[in-house]
């Protein structure tokens, strides 16, 4: 009998360390999905497009090279930041780097190389070198956007006129309007908006191909989810020495582009520098 008493002890001793290893085990917690929050930012990320978005469809398989599913949750972007350093959230998608984020939230490798060119009217000739010969321009801004300190410092000096208003639609309807002359844009985003909301006029509307700003986007992550931060980095690795990066870029850019835009603004998005370390800006070209 004691030798029966013995044995269920050491049975309920082997259940009970079961559980309290189930307890914290951080694979059956979940562990193996992060909640990535994000915000509607077409054609990068969008609820509305198949798999949420092409850069949503390269974090999401570089996640899951490494075994981690992901959860997109689309909000306004300042909650999706402040939910994020909350621990809401593991991580979001997708932000430039400086210096109060860089306090707050662990940055992944670069994800994608971003520029700021500037649109204007394609009927009217507009060539620039160095920002002093935008003098006497009319330059549509877009509210609450970071243009970076050398346009700002050119627009206090006066050498040009900044025209704000609530929306990157409203400056394209400007520029259209001829009530600007250059709008400051990321073509990514640039060309998927006039691709779909300014269809017949798109043959208006031009960009110069020299960047006004140019850094990468990253993946932030909070100050808990360093392993996280890994295996990201080690994920968007694979994609990128694997092809895989490069095929999600060309089908994305192909489908909301013209054939000589995208021909650009692939080799833009694809050939960069993968030692670039994070936060840090692009190659010179």
């Amino acid at each position: 009998m004691k030798g029966q008493k013995r044995c269920r002890y050491f049975q309920y001793l082997q259940h009970l360390m079961i559980l309290i290893f189930m307890s914290f085990s951080p694979t059956l917690l979940g562990a193996n999905t992060i909640k990535i929050s994000t915000g509607h930012w077409p054609p990068y990320l969008s609820e509305d497009l198949p798999g949420g978005g092409f850069v949503s469809q390269i974090i999401r398989e570089s996640f899951e090279s490494e075994g981690v599913d992901v959860e997109f949750a689309f909000l306004p972007w300042s909650r999706a930041l402040a939910m994020t350093k909350s621990g809401k959230y593991q991580a979001s998608a997708i932000w430039s780097c400086t210096e109060s984020r860089s306090r707050d939230f662990l940055f992944s490798s670069p994800l994608l190389p971003y520029q700021y060119v500037f649109y204007h009217r394609a009927a009217e000739a507009f060539d620039w070198e160095a920002l002093v010969e935008l003098k006497g321009k009319k330059v549509g801004l877009t509210q609450d956007y970071s243009y970076g300190e050398t346009l700002s410092d050119v627009i206090e000096s006066g050498l040009v006129d900044a025209d704000v208003t609530t929306s990157d639609a409203a400056n394209f309807k400007k520029l259209l309007l001829g009530r600007i002359d250059l709008f400051p844009m990321d073509p990514v985003v640039g060309e998927a908006m006039i691709r779909n909301q300014f269809t017949s006029q798109a043959y208006q509307l031009t960009f110069h191909p020299k960047p006004l700003r140019k850094a990468f986007y990253h993946v932030l992550f909070n100050a808990e989810s360093a392993g996280l931060r890994q295996a990201f980095n080690d994920g968007l690795a694979t994609l990128r020495n694997n092809g895989r990066y490069q095929a999600i870029i060309e089908k994305a850019v192909a489908e909301n582009s013209t054939p000589v835009t995208a021909q650009i603004l692939e080799d833009k998005l694809v050939n960069w520098d993968a030692t670039a370390a994070p936060c840090s800006p692009p190659p010179a070209e």
